[in-house]
């Protein structure tokens, strides 16, 4: 599940957890609970969503600190699908406004789309935004010694633009796609302001364009919180001025989960995930390890690999307990001067089934990593 799709899905759940207490009791009873146990579940109003619902936005990503934000989300109506003809159901098609901020002054604002056309068969996900982003990331060598182990701040500010456009093959599990991104922005190094000398920060201005192809199965029995079934996916993505970059590069990538259930409740979740970047690559652009517990970038490599195991103790039907730990390697960097490196992180949290019906969890993560302790808020897949 990339970034955007779990933005929107995270926003989409949020709805009811947040927003469900302003309802009237009838209006809560009926939609909001569930006959079978008594308990909370949103599976009935998940599949009934229609028109506007106005979403809060939480953030825990630890490289930009918490924050918060509001999205506008609309639920088109789906076309009724004759199950005998096409197996498959795919998700709503959802147009999104959104905005949101965090304390170490990141903020994005825009707008989106997910759409699914043709019974399914035809996949469509854009968004535009602006983006003002405050992070760090970490050389070492000579320029480490010097900025030490906080590592040099870094303001992104500019726009950013996506489209992905992908398409079934026949009825089966396999698609086939492409997608293109083009970002144009300005960089400013964040000096340490308790240098003795009064110096103008550092920086430059640069756009980004990739296009890219993709080859992708998902045999998932939820695209929500998988318990069974296997998804992978092989990416091409071609930086070139031909697409309007200032920097020429290639980057590989490839992803493979596999969920193995345990009894009715319980499940293993095993995570693999490989990228690589070759030519010419700006320092934001190398892969990172990312992995609950440790902030983004905050280990970059030319080459890097990630694995991960994540375990769901069922232990009523609706409340599970998540064990997860993985490990990241890196290869070095020659141009910042970075060896590889190899770090692990873990943690522990819990789960709530919120849909029941469409197998659908949420809850709270604590992860440990190399540095810090992080809190993150989980909707569907921690992936």
């Amino acid at each position: 599940m990339n970034k955007y799709t779990r933005l929107i899905l995270t926003v989409f759940l949020l709805t009811y957890v947040l927003w469900s207490p302003v309802a009237s009791a009838s209006w809560f009873t009926e939609n909001l609970i569930d006959p079978q146990d008594g308990m909370m579940d949103a599976s009935d109003y998940l599949a009934s969503a229609r028109g506007f619902l106005p979403v809060p936005i939480i953030i825990t990503e630890p490289a930009v600190g918490y924050g918060a934000g509001l999205a506008v989300a609309y639920f088109h109506r789906p076309k009724e699908l004759d199950r005998g003809q096409h197996p498959h159901v795919g998700p709503p098609s959802i147009s999104v406004a959104f905005g949101a901020k965090t304390e170490n002054g990141t903020y994005l604002y825009g707008g989106g789309h997910s759409g699914v056309w043709k019974d399914d068969h035809i996949r469509y996900l854009g968004a535009i935004a602006k983006i003002n982003i405050n992070m760090a990331f970490y050389p070492e060598g000579l320029i480490g010694e010097i900025v030490g182990p906080e590592g040099v701040d870094f303001n992104i500010d500019g726009a950013f633009l996506m489209q992905e456009l992908k398409f079934r093959i026949k009825e089966s599990n396999w698609w086939l796609g492409g997608g293109y991104v083009y970002v144009n922005a300005d960089n400013t190094f964040k000096l340490n302001p308790d240098m003795p000398v009064d110096l103008p920060d550092p920086g430059f201005d640069f756009t980004l364009g990739a296009l890219d192809f993709f080859v992708e199965y998902d045999g998932r029995n939820s695209t929500f919180t998988p318990s069974k079934g296997l998804a992978a996916k092989l990416k091409y993505q071609s930086y070139d001025d031909t697409w309007g970059s200032d920097f020429d590069y290639d980057h590989y990538s490839g992803e493979l989960f596999k969920y193995i259930p345990f009894g009715d409740y319980s499940s293993l979740g095993l995570r693999l995930e490989a990228e690589k970047v070759s030519g010419d690559v700006p320092f934001f652009g190398y892969p990172f390890v990312d992995l609950r517990g440790i902030p983004a970038m905050r280990y970059q490599g030319q080459d890097v690999v990630i694995g991960e195991a994540e375990y769901l103790w069922g232990i009523t039907p609706r409340w599970s307990v998540v064990f997860f730990g993985g490990f990241g390697h890196t290869t070095s960097i020659d141009e910042l001067e970075t060896d590889g490196r190899t770090v692990a992180a873990g943690g522990l949290g819990f789960r709530y089934r919120l849909a029941r019906k469409l197998g659908l969890q949420s809850g709270i993560d604590i992860a440990r990593g190399p540095e810090d302790t992080s809190i993150y808020l989980t909707v569907g897949s921690a992936w």
